[in-house]
């Protein structure tokens, strides 16, 4: 009888300690936690050479930043040649929290601050949202993602289903190809 006990509690430990062992393994490391990622370490200027397509809307309205003033704001990362949705990036490490303020925008999981616009939050059924490469990924998800070569993302504010937030992706624009050349590094 003292064996059989011995033997159900160590079979129950060794149990416990597996499901620990997977929890651990699903929730830290292939999702960390926030206060366990980290966020990409800028680097030097001409470390990198890539372009993103960005579209930000409000209701059914694309933001228009083809303005002159949202033109090579930073050496970092910028738009460029009146090209307002294909973000230029020119270092290692740069994300959408990187650029986004270079041209007056603020973006928080809550609100949206556009220059010269009221700002919108989160309110019942509109809220932000974001596609990022055909996958809808939380609005604080932007600070850890490095912007890659060829990388389309929305940003939306409104109250969409899930149908019209992807035709609305469907409308970011395609980066052209005579700009889209690979990276290849510092010569």
């Amino acid at each position: 009888m003292q064996t059989s006990r011995r033997a159900y509690a160590v079979a129950t430990i060794i149990a416990l300690l597996i499901a620990l062992t997977a929890a651990f393994y699903k929730f830290v490391v292939e999702s960390p936690p926030e206060s366990l990622r980290a966020i990409p370490l800028l680097g030097e200027i001409n470390s990198d050479h890539a372009h993103t397509s960005l579209m930000i809307m409000v209701g059914d309205r694309p933001i228009n930043f083809c303005d002159p003033k949202f033109m090579v704001k930073s050496p970092l990362v910028h738009f460029e040649e009146n090209n307002c949705f294909v973000v230029h990036k020119h270092a290692t490490g740069v994300t959408l929290q990187t650029f986004l303020p270079s041209i007056g925008v603020t973006l928080t999981s809550e609100c949206l601050e556009l220059p010269s616009a009221p700002s919108v939050c989160n309110e019942g059924v509109r809220r932000l949202r974001v596609v990022y490469n055909g996958t809808e990924i939380p609005v604080s998800e932007l600070a850890y993602r490095e912007l890659r070569n060829n990388d389309h993302i929305l940003i939306n504010y409104g109250a969409e289903d899930d149908l019209k937030l992807r035709f609305k992706y469907n409308q970011v624009p395609n980066i052209p190809t005579h700009i889209n050349q690979p990276f290849l590094g510092s010569q």
